[in-house]
């Protein structure tokens, strides 16, 4: 059973109006430019209100050492080349972005 397109809009338009007052730090990892991941930087920004700093970190994260191959480590660099465009003009100046 799919939910009717309308109501997505609306469950999405109910869920931007939750001000997350005490967050101040959002990292996130893994992050390749997708439209999801575009959405909930998005949100992040209009609903935090105390928030000081953005993190972007779009190399894969590991929990073992295992060195990337080179076309990882060029999807990384694209990712984080593409992030740098779509988010720099978003973020406002009293937040930090940090693309590492």
């Amino acid at each position: 059973m799919s939910i009717p397109f309308e109501a997505k809009k609306e469950c999405k338009k109910a869920a931007i109006k939750c001000p997350l007052h005490h967050l101040k730090v959002v990292k996130f990892s893994g992050f390749y430019t997708g439209l999801f991941q575009l959405e909930l930087v998005r949100y992040f920004l209009e609903n935090g209100v105390a928030l000081e700093k953005i993190i972007i970190d779009p190399g894969t994260p590991f929990f073992y050492r295992i060195p990337p191959c080179p076309s990882e480590i060029k999807h990384t660099q694209a990712s984080r080349n593409l992030a740098k465009l779509q988010l720099e003009c978003e973020v406002p100046p009293a937040i930090k972005l940090v693309i590492l």
